[in-house]
């Protein structure tokens, strides 16, 4: 700590002071006209978690100081933490990103940021999907799957008049690579915003790349930073399986705050499509995985006390997978998200109802789901889509299987729904329901959103090879940040 500029607690007194260099911009306060930057200390004092002083004051400066008490709250973006208290920000701007995040962690903790996302999630699962991002593995295998990647450039480059000369917002950047797309259609500024540890990757790849005058990484989560300034578009890749699992629409949307009236969000609009599926080959493989639990002689232990409980974890668990479309019993159902006027309140539950008139004797199995998102430019409107008869992506299609499958006769109605409930895992609560209208039969399944089983034996980068590296290269070799000519 000492390394930082902290000083450690008083003898004799209750109080905790921290101190640190600092420098500072003032909007609102009454010493601002006196001097817009100086250097100085702050320090924080502290009797419990419900009481909190900052002392600012100057050091070789005619500004004698400031001091902020009472009910204030701090946020942090990079190397600044921002001061809100009433009508009054202060701007604190430390030597170091880590210093930042060190002043936020000794305040109390009513006074430090708190966001929609923390309330709305676990701690655990959060750490865990920073984690899980963090790696370049994860990231090879986005960028990787080229109809992901080729769409989202495509849709830039052709779009580029959109992007020239604007600032731009990319929430969730990863290495930074829709910043880069940004910057290659003649964006003046972009923020990359990423919350795992990606960050310092995607830092290390824009000064590799020489774009440190256009792109900026924020290392910190969109809830919870502030930007310098409104922007024109917002970018993001945030679909999970199923559209919304990891809940990361959200913060796409949160990030809206930022955008001037009249920007535009990339992607724009997004579809989700359900349909019942027919497929015993499947059905009896999921059965299969839980014989083992049906022994009753397993090292002279009687376990098939446990099959039961086997077979509902296995059902429960979604199929993530290609999807031949032969075995959809009819056409899809569909939920249509515009991304510049949803709300995140719209995002906690989502019902999807259907229902089919059966011409052909069937047994119903489960349901599939796929989406379909759109990047409305002024010159294009480009689809990127998961469906099964669209060029395969990472995101496959799901199943979500019914334990008891539903048999219909020709003649009859099948009726049924898909109902989601956000959870705090950064998933979903999924619900399928399906039954012969007019009689009896009805099924009902749980579906664990948060552990897919990912049943695939191909991946889009094998199938679709990898490009040759003019597959990567601009028209005429144009310098990244100047506009794409088409």
């Amino acid at each position: 700590l000492a390394q930082h500029g902290f000083c450690g607690t008083q003898s004799g007194t209750s109080k905790r002071p921290v101190v640190m260099p600092w420098r500072a911009e003032f909007a609102g306060v009454a010493i601002s006209s006196a001097r817009s930057y100086f250097t100085g200390n702050v320090a924080v004092e502290s009797d419990d978690d419900s009481a909190c002083v900052l002392k600012c004051s100057s050091v070789g400066s005619e500004v004698g100081g400031l001091e902020i008490s009472g009910k204030f709250r701090a946020t942090v973006s990079g190397d600044a933490v921002t001061i809100s208290a009433e009508t009054d920000v202060l701007t604190l701007k430390f030597s170091s990103e880590a210093d930042a995040k060190r002043f936020i962690d000794i305040l109390p903790a009513p006074f430090k940021p708190s966001s929609s996302f923390q309330d709305t999630r676990d701690s655990a699962s959060v750490s865990e999907y920073f984690r899980y991002y963090g790696h370049l593995s994860q990231q090879q295998n986005m960028l990787t799957d080229y109809t992901r990647t080729g769409t989202y450039q495509r849709a830039m480059l052709v779009n580029y008049e959109d992007f020239l000369g604007k600032v731009v917002c990319d929430v969730g950047a990863g290495t930074g690579i829709l910043s880069f797309f940004a910057a290659q259609a003649g964006a003046k500024r972009v923020y990359a915003i990423e919350a795992s540890g990606m960050a310092e990757h995607a830092k290390a790849l824009v000064a590799h790349n020489k774009l440190e005058h256009i792109i900026t990484v924020l290392h910190g989560k969109v809830e919870e930073i502030e930007l310098p300034e409104q922007v024109d578009m917002i970018v993001s890749e945030p679909m999970g399986i199923m559209l919304v699992n990891e809940r990361m629409l959200e913060s796409f949307v949160y990030a809206r705050k930022w955008l001037k009236p009249g920007g535009r969000m990339f992607p724009s609009k997004a579809s989700m499509y359900v349909a019942p599926f027919s497929d015993e080959q499947v059905f009896l493989e999921m059965q299969t995985k839980s014989q083992f639990w049906t022994m009753n002689q397993f090292f002279s232990v009687d376990i098939s006390c446990l099959q039961a409980a086997s077979t509902r974890e296995v059902f429960r668990q979604p199929i993530v997978e290609h999807v031949d479309p032969r075995i959809l019993i009819g056409a899809p159902v569909r939920r249509d998200l515009d991304f510049e006027t949803l709300t995140i309140d719209e995002l906690q539950e989502i019902e999807m109802p259907f229902r089919y008139n059966v011409g052909l004797p069937l047994v119903v199995h489960g349901l599939v789901s796929w989406f379909d998102v759109v990047f409305v430019g002024s010159k294009e409107a480009v689809v990127l889509s998961t469906a099964p008869q669209s060029p395969l992506t990472h995101w496959y299609q799901v199943r979500c299987l019914l334990e008891r499958p539903v048999p219909v006769r020709p003649g009859q109605t099948l009726d049924g729904s898909l109902h989601m409930i956000a959870n705090r895992v950064q998933s979903y609560d999924v619900t399928i329901t399906a039954s012969v209208l007019g009689t009896p039969v009805t099924s009902q399944s749980r579906i664990n959103l948060k552990e897919p089983n990912f049943r695939v034996s191909t991946y889009p980068a094998t199938t679709q090879g990898i490009p040759s590296d003019a597959h990567f290269t601009l028209p005429d070799a144009l310098p990244l940040g100047a506009p794409v000519r088409t």
